[in-house]
């Protein structure tokens, strides 16, 4: 029987009832994987699946719009958050805040109204909504979707990455407005390049993790070490976000947990399981020493007791575990996921930190001695803040209540006061962890005029500085307000006659100002058709009134041909000279701009041509850069005719140097225009080139019989070598003998190359062609074609070229004419920069004319009370003369007002008139209290009875009932803000005032995500840093002008901490600081920490910074993996003193092996070598790593490979790379056991080895395997 029940006592699972979400199956399938096994658990997952198929398809559940249920209470929060941004816009108009406040105010009211309404967004869902069911279900959608979908879209940030005041205050049930979607597109922008750009940049983190911990293997079962990390609860500020037993699951402990009366609950050396866990359940546990990869003693690779569980069996790891790369993957496959966080939400900015409040829990009296300070907060309020931490006490009428009261906090108590349960004491915000998560940056916000007017400073200087470029920059030196009275603001052209005087009455439409515009040079006038005149009565006379186009032309200059007629054929133009008939072709047609120096026309003429191709010498001719003559002389040409080609050599039809005449065939196909003497070059059998050289041969018996030089011209009758006489001008060139032409590369080593001396080649007969040649005597052409002027600066003047440079040929066979005569325009004095212009006139005359454009009227079309009116004072076709005005331009009254000018400059850019418009004036039953030159506000006070006024400007007349204002606009502007206008200047409207200077957050994305692990695994200095404590000191903080200046007292003396402007200080005047401590705000740099605390702390901070990313992101990652790469970026040390050890003082070195030298050495009695501990970003660990093979495939293959060639290296293969590359087996996995049991491997193999050689097979025994293998051969022949 007992039997029986045995049987059935099976292991069953507790009840559950409750409702199951994502989490809760997630943890139920584990549970039941891990207690009943791998084949029970699919059997359940199985399970559910139907279960939920099941009713899913029972509910029968859709989607439609109707189910997408706005919150009522939108219109309600809508309306509160405007009413908020109302009164906040009114005391920015009234200069109360600036506008950075006011932006400050309106981002942070729209934050949280769009929190509120998604708070109620998920109250307001019906729990078996189908939308409500989607997204808390985990089936699609998360809650800020759903907000969006019927909430509101919220704030967006543009592309700059500033956030819009301009909420989206529509959700996508309703429908977004075009200025909504406008908006909105801007973050969709950013989505899609973050996503784009991130993705690439995880893939490459992943790579470099990979390579930087791929030789982390679980090498053995107990390393023994006796170190250890400390772990406790993680927090963010106060609230535990991870606690210490959850994060204990799978991990070695140190030490003992003992119970509150001190038995052992779980011994040292556990690794820890579920069930050890549920025993710890009950015992207040918040810190533990734990093993670690960080601290395994290994010096390669890490043991099973130190890395703890296998995070994919939940048991213990097994020997061969290539943890480094898992570690790698774990690490870099969620960088794609904190990339694309802000990609769900499409951009849409989420509010900053939450604060704590504390509020009485009794009735009863303040008592406090905290000290606090006025500070204006971020959205412009002035509050009492507490300076120094401490405690505050509400004495009641039973008990007396304490309340810890942190720095910062924002009092709404004093001393004394009553107080009632609820009512609030303080608030603050919670410090959160690391004190890098609050980072600010500089930013810079205009501000623009909104109306135009004059500018008037209040209760401020400008403090000006000059730069080296001279340019003043102006500063505003504390909080003050900008002014601007309005008025009529006139931009002047520039050169302006003001017409009237300051305080001078003025009507709608009288004149201001006018302004000449003359020509400069005179000449005719033109004025074109796209300028519009209209005849309008001004003043009382007529006036030509410009209303439309701005352009009128004069020419000042015109050339044309007195003494030639203009004739056009269909393809060119030409003028010909009546008298001689000379022919010009035209080269600048009709409309072609001109410039100085360009040519307008070219003298047909063919006086020196020559008809075959040749060579061209200068003899005493002399010519400029351009070609052109500077001084007569004569040109010889020498015909010869050549010819370019590529044929075989048995095509030649001719032999070298024969005679031949014009039209013989010399190659084939290839006729010759001329009489001469052939040679034709070749090479490796193919003619690349074929001369015809005119001229007689002669044979010499030696060279020195030649009596002139070879290329030199000489004249008819010369005695030439003998009896040989020069019969016309002729030039002598020697031939090539075929000797000449072996290239010394053909002939024969044993010829012996020292019998060709010089006097063997002097000696030996060559020949001479004589060549005529033909001489031209060259002069600059002068021509008969004249031209008339309107100016003498302009003419047009004949120029003779040469075509062709001393020693150029002449390339056509037909021949060429050598010079070119051209008629050049040339423009000096005034009219050398100008261009003109080639003009048709009367269809048969060609004008060369240099035009002045003057721009006229420059009025903007459309305005439609134009202040300007430009009035023409010349007719079309008009000769003026130089300086006289040809247009004036008048500036005339809008409106009625009185001129206001207080500057006694000559060149005013602008004018203020100050009409009635600007003016109100204010009727009052009492006295007023405001006096002549005050600025008031809206809604200040102006009378006894307290009455208000309805705008804000100056006071500008005082009556017995009534206070005439001139409507202002206040501006307030914080300390530090650049003015971009000076007190008194004018402005208009949506001109520049001041850009405000202030500190925004950093946005999220930036400080946390992908490019702060980036940064965090490379090992480099953030921007911005916080400085670290050198030493152990008390801070003192002393104030200096509104600046807090910090100095550490020791027993060293008085040191002051220089930190840059703008970081704050974090620590407390008369604080304990410990070395390392920061004492600025900002990420810490974790070389500094390194150095001052240590390797511990480095890799601690580094550890809980690259979780802290990510875990604000949602993602879990164990902390075994992020500790493995930390392992191995900390694992080297740099040798600082040598002592008695091989080491050199520099070098980097692992430092288990640095331990292991020194304890050999201190062995012997010698002194071990010093150094400290070093932090190598993930590039430069992998870089440094001990196998040179893994390194070269991982980046600078070339510098890799030549380094250890030079230093002969050694690769031990201990690593997976390595191992890939060579083609054995990777020393993990199953391959660990043939690593480590190598020497047994060998033995086995050398005995097989043995054997074999002893039973060799015969070769008729191997080809019947073969055949055996792949069947017999078939010979048979066919």
């Amino acid at each position: 029987m007992d039997t029986l029940i045995q049987k059935h006592n099976k292991k069953t699972m507790e009840f559950i009832n409750q409702i199951v979400n994502k989490k809760a199956l997630n943890n139920l399938l584990a549970q039941v994987y891990l207690e009943y096994g791998g084949s029970k658990a699919a059997n359940l997952a199985n399970s559910l699946k139907n279960l939920g198929y099941k009713y899913a398809t029972l509910s029968g559940t859709t989607i439609s719009i109707s189910d997408l249920s706005v919150p009522p209470v939108k219109k309600e929060l809508l309306a509160e958050a405007e009413a908020e941004i109302e009164k906040s816009t009114n005391r920015y108009l009234k200069g109360e805040i600036t506008e950075v406040e006011r932006y400050t105010k309106v981002i942070d009211t729209w934050s949280e109204t769009t929190a509120k309404l998604t708070e109620q967004v998920v109250e307001n869902f019906d729990r078996l909504n189908p939308v409500y069911m989607m997204a808390f279900s985990g089936a699609r959608g998360n809650l800020s979707q759903v907000s969006q979908l019927v909430g509101m879209r919220g704030l967006m940030a543009d592309a700059q990455g500033q956030i819009i005041d301009l909420p989206i205050k529509s959700n996508f049930k309703e429908g977004l407005s075009v200025t909504e979607y406008i908006i909105s597109s801007y973050g969709a922008r950013k989505g899609l390049v973050d996503t784009a750009l991130k993705t690439a940049d995880s893939g490459y983190l992943t790579r470099r993790l990979v390579d930087v911990a791929q030789d982390v293997i679980i090498r053995e079962d107990d390393c023994h070490t006796t170190k250890f990390i400390t772990m406790t609860d993680i927090k963010d500020g106060e609230k535990v976000v991870a606690p210490l037993k959850e994060r204990l699951l799978g991990r070695t402990i140190f030490e003992d947990i003992k119970d509150a009366d001190g038995n052992v609950v779980v011994p040292a050396g556990t690794t820890m399981d579920r069930e050890d866990i549920k025993k710890i359940d009950s015992i207040e546990l918040h810190e533990l020493k734990v093993r670690s990869a960080l601290t395994c003693a290994l010096e390669y690779g890490v043991c099973r007791k130190c890395y703890g569980w296998a995070m994919t069996t939940q048991k213990m790891v097994d020997v061969g575990e290539a943890i480094g790369i898992i570690a790698a993957q774990s690490i870099g496959e969620p960088g794609t996921q904190l990339t694309m966080r802000t990609f769900h939400t499409g951009g849409v900015f989420k509010g900053s930190g939450a604060m704590k409040h504390i509020d009485a829990d009794i009735d009863g009296e303040i008592i406090s001695k905290l000290k606090t300070k006025e500070l204006r907060t971020r959205h412009g309020d002035i509050v009492q803040v507490n300076i120094q931490e401490g405690d505050l006490e509400l004495k009641g009428a039973k008990m007396t209540r304490k309340y810890h009261i942190p720095t910062g906090a924002k009092m709404y108590v004093v001393n004394g006061m009553q107080l009632k349960k609820g009512d609030p004491i303080c608030e603050f915000e919670p410090a959160s962890s690391g004190d890098g998560s609050r980072l600010t940056e500089k930013a810079t916000k205009d501000i623009n005029s909104d109306l135009s007017g004059e500018v008037f400073f209040e209760d401020f200087v400008a403090d000006e500085k000059k730069d080296r470029q001279g340019n003043v920059s102006r500063t505003a030196n504390k909080n003050g307000i900008v002014w601007v009275l309005g008025g009529d603001v006139y931009n002047l052209p520039g050169g302006s006659k003001i017409l009237v005087k300051d305080g001078q009455k003025i009507k709608t439409g009288e004149k201001l100002a006018e302004t000449h515009i003359a020509s400069e040079h005179g000449g005719e006038v033109r004025v074109g058709e796209n300028l519009v005149v209209e005849e309008v009565k001004f003043e009382g006379k007529k006036i030509k009134k410009i209303v439309q186009g701005k352009e009128l032309t004069i020419v000042i200059a015109s050339i044309a041909p007195s003494n030639a007629t203009f004739e056009t054929t269909k393809k060119e133009q030409f003028w010909t000279v009546d008298s001689t008939g000379e022919k010009y072709i035209v080269k600048s047609p009709a409309d072609t701009t001109v410039e100085n120096g360009m040519i307008i026309a070219e003298l047909i003429d063919d006086e020196y041509s020559v008809q075959s191709s040749g060579e061209i010498r200068y003899m005493g001719i002399e010519v400029d850069e351009n070609q052109i003559i500077t001084k007569p002389g004569s040109v010889v040409f020498i015909p010869e005719e050549v010819h370019q080609i590529n044929k075989d050599v048995t095509l030649k039809m001719v032999e070298n140097n024969t005679f031949v005449t014009a039209g013989t065939e010399v190659v084939k196909d290839l006729y010759t225009h001329i009489d001469g003497i052939v040679e034709i070059k070749e090479f490796n059998d193919i003619i690349h080139e074929v001369i015809v050289r005119p001229g007689e041969i002669h044979t010499l018996e030696s060279i020195g019989d030649l009596k002139v030089e070879e290329g030199e011209v000489v004249e008819k009758g010369t005695v030439i070598a003998g009896k040989i006489k020069a019969k016309e001008t002729s030039i002598v060139t020697i031939l090539e003998s075929e000797d000449d032409s072996l290239a010394i590369d053909d002939l024969d080593e044993d010829i012996d190359v020292t019998s060709l001396d010089d006097d063997s080649i002097a000696n030996k007969p060559v020949q001479i062609l004589v060549r005529p040649v033909q001489q031209f005597d060259i002069q600059p052409k002068s021509v008969s074609i004249e031209f008339e002027s309107t100016d003498e600066a302009i003419s047009i003047v004949p120029v003779t070229q040469l075509q062709y440079k001393d020693g150029a040929r002449v390339r056509n066979l037909d021949g060429a004419t050598l010079t070119r005569t051209s008629l050049v325009l040339q423009m000096q004095g005034y009219l050398s920069h100008l261009k003109g212009m080639v003009e048709m006139i009367n269809e048969n005359e060609l004008k060369v004319v240099v035009l002045e454009t003057l721009i006229v009227r420059r009025e903007v079309e459309g305005t439609n009370k134009a202040s300007l009116q430009t009035e023409l004072l010349v007719e079309n076709g008009q000769v003026i003369a130089p300086k006289e005005p040809v247009a004036k331009t008048q500036v005339l009254a809008i409106n009625d007002g009185v001129a206001s000018i207080k500057s006694d400059k000559e060149d005013l850019r602008r004018l203020l008139l100050i009409s009635d418009n600007v003016e109100q004036t204010i009727k009052l039953k009492t006295k007023p209290v405001v006096k002549e030159g005050d600025f008031v506000r809206r809604d200040g006070v102006i009378s006894e009875s307290g009455e208000t006024t309805p705008t804000s400007g100056q006071v500008v007349a005082v009556a017995k009932d009534s206070v005439t204002v001139r409507i202002g606009r206040p501006y307030l502007i914080s300390p530090g803000t650049m003015l971009q206008v000076d007190s008194g200047s004018l402005v208009l409207r949506g001109d520049m005032l001041a850009n405000l200077v202030f500190e925004r957050q950093k946005t999220g994305d930036i400080v946390q995500g992908l490019p702060r692990v980036e940064e965090l695994l490379e090992g480099r200095k953030p921007k911005d840093s916080a400085i670290l404590a050198e030493f152990d000191a008390v801070a003192e903080i002393e104030i200096e002008d509104d600046v807090p200046r910090l100095y550490l007292v020791n027993e060293n003396g008085r040191t002051e901490i220089k930190y840059p402007i703008d970081s704050n200080i974090i620590v407390q005047d008369k604080q304990k600081i410990s070395v390392g401590q920061p004492l600025t705000s900002g990420p810490l740099n974790p070389h500094d920490v390194i150095r001052l605390n240590g390797i511990e702390a480095a890799q601690q901070y580094l550890v809980d910074e690259v979780q802290r990313v990510y875990r604000s992101q949602g993602v879990e990652i164990a902390d075994k993996h992020v500790e493995i790469i930390v392992r191995q970026m900390t694992k080297k040390v740099k040798v600082l003193e040598s002592g008695d050890t091989k080491l050199l003082p520099g070098e980097l070195v692992e430092i288990q092996a640095l331990e292991i030298e020194n304890q050999t050495v201190e062995e012997a009695g010698g002194a071990p070598a010093t150094y400290e501990p070093v932090l190598l970003g993930i590039t430069k660990a992998s870089l440094n790593t001990e196998s040179f093979i893994s390194a070269a495939s991982f980046q600078e293959t070339t510098r890799i490979l030549t380094e250890a060639a030079v230093d002969g290296k050694k690769d031990l293969l201990r690593g997976l790379k390595e191992n890939v590359i060579i083609g054995r087996l990777i020393p993990a996995g199953t391959g660990y056991y043939h690593l480590t049991h190598a020497s047994e491997e060998k033995d086995k193999e050398a005995q097989r080895r043995a054997a074999q050689k002893n039973n060799a097979r015969k070769p008729s025994a191997i080809l019947e395997e073969i055949e055996g293998m792949f069947g017999a051969p078939d010979f048979t022949v066919e």
